[in-house]
């Protein structure tokens, strides 16, 4: 190959690596840098001998090359961060109800991802990745970065102050989404916050807390079990809206 070609290869793998490196699975701890890298280059050869980018001139610079691998990170992290945000909003989602239900205090910390996490908010993150697969939407993933590099070619990606409230509607969205997911469990335990309030009122040697705390989380338990069926359903359509986000960054770069 040319030296041109080395030139856009690298641009590619440089973007590849960056979206990698903040994907569910792949940004845990346990994960080789290695094995990012790796899979991260062979993508990239893959996408190389299927679009056959054309050459690029190089830049006469070499501090205009790297300012194009900047710009790829960036790009690259940019298309990262909208995946990263949905599955934090299942997160976000399943970590209200553990709040609700009292269930906050039983976190344990998560070596893979370096910080404390909730029982439902790790089932909630957990059961979206094994869907996600399930629902072939790595392929969809990848279908959109390959598309990126025929919309965006290495190094043409242009990033201007106007990207900014799209990337803030982004993550306003997280909150919605999390709310959402959360909503039909977090009502009803309200609910029984009322109804354990009126019983203490009603029945003062009751103790309501030793009562209310193993009430609350199997109530929690039975509407999960209720709405699950409902709860795939509404997970692909979050997907779906992550496949619109990724194609909404990829149309404004």
């Amino acid at each position: 190959m040319s030296a041109e070609q080395w030139s856009v290869l690298f641009l590619m793998f440089v973007r590849i690596t960056a979206l990698v490196t903040v994907l569910p699975f792949f940004s845990w701890r346990g994960v080789p840098a290695l094995a990012k890298i790796g899979f991260s280059a062979l993508l990239a050869y893959l996408l190389f001998l299927v679009q056959n980018p054309a050459p690029q001139p190089l830049q006469a610079h070499f501090f205009l090359h790297v300012l194009s691998a900047g710009s790829e990170v960036l790009f690259g992290l940019a298309l990262g961060f909208a995946v990263m945000l949905i599955f934090a909003a299942i997160r976000i989602g399943g970590q209200l109800i553990d709040m609700q239900a009292g269930l906050i205090m039983s976190s344990i910390f998560d070596p893979q991802a370096g910080s404390h996490v909730t029982l439902f908010g790790q089932f909630y993150y957990l059961f979206a990745i094994v869907f996600y697969l399930s629902l072939n939407g790595h392929h969809m993933l990848f279908a959109a970065l390959a598309r990126s590099f025929v919309l965006v070619p290495p190094g043409g990606a242009v990033f201007q102050a106007s990207l900014v409230p799209h990337f803030m509607h982004f993550f306003f969205q997280m909150f919605v989404i999390a709310f959402q997911l959360a909503a039909p469990v977090v009502m009803v335990l309200i609910f029984s916050d009322l109804a354990l309030g009126l019983i203490s009122k009603t029945v003062p040697q009751l103790h309501v807390f030793m009562v209310g705390m193993p009430l609350k989380a199997g109530v929690a338990l039975f509407i999960i079990y209720i709405i699950f069926p409902y709860f795939a359903q509404v997970l692909e359509t979050v997907f779906n809206q992550l496949h619109g986000n990724l194609s909404q960054i990829i149309g404004l770069l």
